[in-house]
């Protein structure tokens, strides 16, 4: 409601016209108290939509992509940035758009096209992605609390095991080798359970030969936040990785070494290459990682154990990487029913009716 100015400037502009939009509330100076009163009645939601900046889809997808490429890795980032792209691929997805318009019938379309074309993992995965892309727009960039990726149910999927390798396979396939540090590096991967990027990030600090451990480092977890931990190793892999020191001795030089002395970054096919000149079944280093986990197992080894070596934050994940190394029991096979014990069960019947039992 209008009424009279009570600031020094009464005698130039004596009414004053106040209104709120939503909880703020706007002052203005006016000649008369007609147009106080005007300004008053103008509708309200023009002011707050100028106020309010339109964040369109495209704008959504860089700005967490740019958060992604700074506090995750690098695999996590390309998954993140393949996901956006093969979502503004969809015809259905004008990356113009405003994010209030994006609905979850449109994502269903979208995730459908990429479950048909690709899998229903590969869409459950975008899914999984795009909609913690959208809970983080909602806190730093004001998009709609209403996330349309969650409401688009999990599509139907089929999870293959992980092959893994035997401990024959392995050692046919490191006897194989002609070069002296690939053979360390496959007896590192066997000797740790280490992923394949925290033996290719290993430098000689990280080897502490008094008191016969390694120290391996990750970045695995939502906030992307470097750990590392200390494992002891065998003496056996103290004294091999102390021969191969003398030919490196600088400390924050790389352990393992490509052909350009550079440290490793994938060496996607290596292992797989070696695996066809022995004729075994091809594994890759997360096989080794896996068989590491199952060996363990067999020896007894407590589960919360392997979880410390695996350096897992869950007990959940630890118990998926168990497999059984044989893929045969007869001990426990032996303990179930055959044919000849259903003979010796009419014969008893038999036998026991004769006698009137």
């Amino acid at each position: 409601m209008a009424y009279k100015n009570p600031n020094k400037n009464k005698d130039k502009f004596p009414w004053m016209g106040q209104r709120f939009i939503g909880k703020k509330k706007e002052r203005k100076c006016f000649l008369t108290k007609k147009d106080a009163l005007l300004w008053e009645s103008e509708k309200i939601t023009d002011l707050i939509a100028q106020k309010i900046r339109t964040i369109f889809l495209i704008e959504w997808a860089t700005e967490y992509l740019r958060f992604a490429e700074q506090n995750y890795t690098d695999k996590t980032f390309d998954e993140k940035k393949r996901a956006f792209r093969l979502f503004f691929a969809c015809p259905e997805i004008n990356p113009k758009e405003s994010v209030e318009q994006l609905t979850a019938y449109q994502v269903q379309k979208a995730l459908q096209a990429q479950s048909i074309n690709r899998s229903g993992n590969a869409a459950n995965k975008d899914r999984k992605n795009l909609s913690a892309a959208w809970t983080w727009g909602v806190k730093f960039l004001n998009l709609p609390e209403v996330n349309p990726f969650s409401k688009v149910e999990k599509f139907a999927s089929t999870r293959q095991e992980r092959y893994v390798p035997t401990l024959e396979d392995f050692w046919k396939v490191f006897h194989n080798l002609e070069d002296d540090q690939d053979k360390l590096m496959l007896y590192c991967y066997l000797q740790t359970g280490a992923r394949r990027d925290e033996l290719f990030r290993l430098v000689w600090a990280d080897v502490d030969f008094f008191r016969r451990r390694i120290r391996l480092s990750w970045r695995k977890n939502k906030i992307g936040e470097w750990r590392s931990q200390w494992m002891s190793i065998k003496d056996d892999l103290v004294s091999w990785l102390m021969r191969h020191k003398e030919k490196n001795c600088d400390l924050n030089e790389p352990v393992f070494l490509s052909q350009c002395n550079l440290a490793y970054q994938y060496r996607q096919h290596w292992l797989k290459r070696e695996c066809k000149k022995v004729g075994v079944k091809p594994f890759g280093f997360h096989g080794i990682r896996h068989l590491f986990a199952s060996i363990l197992a067999a020896e007894n080894v407590s589960l919360v154990e392997i979880q410390h070596m695996l350096r897992h934050t869950s007990l959940a994940t630890t118990q998926r990487y168990i497999h059984r190394l044989k893929k045969e029991n007869r001990a426990v096979l032996a303990a179930l029913p055959g044919l000849n014990d259903s003979e010796k069960f009419c014969t008893s019947k038999v036998h026991h009716q004769a006698l009137g039992i």
